[in-house]
């Protein structure tokens, strides 16, 4: 099964790898949320550091371009360019679905450093497509997004830094744009509202003088730090000024999109139009419109039925562009056999600001295909 599978990613080149088995466990906490704690094959050290088991191929391959990159003394001696890696390796996830494997192989690719271009990004598509047609699975459908879109829109929609930074924040949660627009408008809470313009010190003594005259002298299930954490993120949102109706209705159309990838050029333009923000956004919708014709020039098999949402998004949120799947047709909560998208900020995040490059991969899941082949997926 992984022989051809992996035949087909070898016309990207590169290098075959079978990065580092454990990781931090820290590092895909902070990456994906507290979601994935549950799935984490977790263990301590002989130096009591919390570690895991790889949770996928991308994370490990990473860290490895990451050293790879900094071998050099100075920056400017640090390698650059394109570097591509290939694996056929282990992973390690609890699983969610009754009969999955806790461990499993891993058949993919990750790209480092080429152009970020429609032509890149569609021939990451492609070579999953036809990977998983060599294994012989033939009945599914791909599920698009670009998680580059909202984002766009609130930087065309010329929103207050506050504002804007808390719109991407909450963009990675589940309903949290919505969410976030209801606090940042709701009637001013007047003990929240003195928090206002308090640095640290200011709020900790504040709660403090609040506690003691309702008489209260723990924090329930929070610690102190955290409660007075959110306090303080509550009275900045009350700062903000309301988003006018027209830039809500932009954000919320956008996040509402569901339609065929063949559509959402068109769907998104009109969206831009009605919020008078057409220009600003008339690069990335022209970017979208040509990976799709790339993409259905070249890969056309699982694209009946296939649907693009801006919301769609991979489970490791470390991604933040063009991304994709392909699993089972009409069912959204099937696990795809086939997956991958871009995660240009993944190295610099995981670095600290020492290393920065593009990067797109892909992977196919074995198991997954063999069952997809079988009509069983």
């Amino acid at each position: 099964m992984s022989e051809p599978v992996g035949s087909i990613f070898e016309r990207l080149g590169g290098t075959l790898i079978d990065p580092a088995m454990v990781v931090p466990s820290a590092l895909p906490l902070d990456l994906c949320g507290e979601s994935v704690r549950a799935r984490l094959c977790v263990f301590t050290d002989h130096a009591n550091r919390d570690m895991a088991l790889r949770p996928d191929l991308t994370l490990p391959v990473a860290l490895h371009e990451i050293e790879a990159r900094k071998s050099g003394t100075a920056i400017s001696e640090q390698r650059t360019g394109e570097q591509v890696y290939r694996y056929n390796a282990r992973a390690f996830r609890q699983p969610v679905i009754e009969g999955e494997p806790l461990e499993f192989l891993q058949v993919g690719f990750e790209r480092f450093g080429a152009p970020k271009t429609p032509a890149i990004d569609a021939e990451a598509y492609v070579l999953v497509s036809e990977a998983a047609l060599a294994a012989g699975a033939e009945n599914g459908a791909a599920r698009f997004g670009d998680l580059g879109i909202l984002p766009a829109f609130i930087d065309a929609l010329d929103m207050s830094p506050a504002m804007s930074a808390g719109l991407r924040r909450a963009f990675r949660e589940q309903g949290g744009v919505q969410a976030f627009l209801e606090r940042a408008n709701r009637p001013k809470d007047t003990f929240v509202a003195q928090l206002a313009g308090l640095d640290r010190e200011g709020v900790t003594a504040k709660v403090a003088e609040r506690m003691a005259a309702e008489g209260l002298q723990h924090f329930a299930d929070r610690t102190e730090g955290e409660i007075i954490d959110r306090l303080m993120e509550q009275a900045r949102e009350l700062g903000l000024a309301a988003l006018p109706d027209y830039a809500g209705e932009a954000l919320e159309a956008v996040l509402a999109l569901h339609c065929s990838p063949a559509e959402a050029g068109g769907q998104l333009l009109a969206i831009a139009k009605r919020a008078g923000i057409e220009p600003r956004v008339a690069d990335m919708i022209e970017m979208i419109e040509q990976r799709f014709a790339f993409v259905s020039e070249q890969a056309p098999h699982f694209l009946k039925g296939a649907e693009f949402s801006p919301s769609f998004g991979r489970r490791f949120t470390y991604y933040d562009g063009f991304v994709f799947e392909i699993g089972e047709a009409g069912d959204r909560d099937a696990r795809p056999f086939g997956a991958g998208g871009r995660y240009d900020s993944l190295l610099d995040d995981l670095s600290r600001g020492d290393v920065s490059a593009t990067a797109i991969g892909g992977v196919v899941r074995p198991d997954r295909l063999e069952l997809a082949k079988a009509g069983m997926s």
